[in-house]
């Protein structure tokens, strides 16, 4: 497996309220350490966009033991460890300037073409190039927890703008988390530090869609449903501990 490794400095247009790294620039952070090991191989976007091909992600698993303060160094770490035709498992890891695990994410990929918007196989050539390991059936992440019929949901609408979309024709990862964070009301997210989120991805949301972003909350957990019409896009489960 190649490891790749990317540094930043934590910025403030790139922190929340309580002046640390916010949830979606972890992910940014995260697909940024991903593009630039590929560009380095030579597969970047260009090379499997000429081919009309695109990566996308099906499910994040982010275990976060802190989040990196305005101002802090942090290196990310990633490699791909595992792959089969059709999917790939790539890990990330943050660390600050002691060398401590603050943040891991586990993450699954998979291709789309481009032009039919459906699941590709992935090139041999391209994924060659990260020394993953073959496998029959790569390990799976935990599905997150499920509405039940039961559940009293909060719920706001959202339109998919123009500054939503990135290069794939669709909604940014890291707009999910958005959506999912803004249905929690400001004092909860002032005095409760998140620790765990699984985000799995359901149905693509493309510019001009309008979205529901529901959440059930507990003390120390939420579970979250962006609806499009009666379709689910994504799923997601967090947990919280009091600050």
């Amino acid at each position: 497996m190649k490891k790749y490794e990317i540094k930043r400095r934590v910025e403030y247009y790139e922190a929340d309220t309580t002046q640390k790294l916010s949830l979606p620039m972890i992910l940014n952070y995260a697909v940024l350490a991903s593009k630039c090991q590929s560009d380095e191989l030579g597969v970047g976007q260009d090379f499997h966009l000429g081919r009309g091909l695109g990566w996308i992600i099906l499910q994040y698993e982010v275990i976060i033991k802190r989040r990196p303060k305005i101002g802090e160094i942090i290196r990310i770490q990633t490699f791909a460890t595992q792959y089969n035709p059709f999917f790939v498992r790539r890990p990330f890891v943050f660390l600050d300037e002691n060398d401590n695990e603050i943040i891991r994410v586990d993450s699954i990929w998979t291709m789309i073409d481009m032009t039919n918007r459906r699941m590709a196989r992935l090139p041999q050539d391209i994924i060659d190039q990260y020394d993953a390991k073959r496998v029959k059936q790569i390990s799976r992440i935990p599905n997150p927890e499920k509405f039940s019929d039961d559940d009293q949901y909060t719920e706001r609408d959202y339109h998919v703008r123009y500054l939503d979309i990135d290069g794939n024709k669709h909604v940014n990862n890291s707009k999910y988390f958005e959506w999912m964070q803004d249905v929690i009301a400001p004092e909860y997210l002032l005095t409760h530090e998140i620790t765990y989120i699984n985000l799995k991805f359901e149905n693509e949301i493309r510019l001009g869609h309008t979205i529901l972003s529901q959440v059930v909350q507990n003390d120390n957990k939420s579970k979250h449903r962006i609806m499009m019409e009666n379709v689910i896009s994504a799923e997601a489960e967090f947990k919280w501990r009091k600050i």
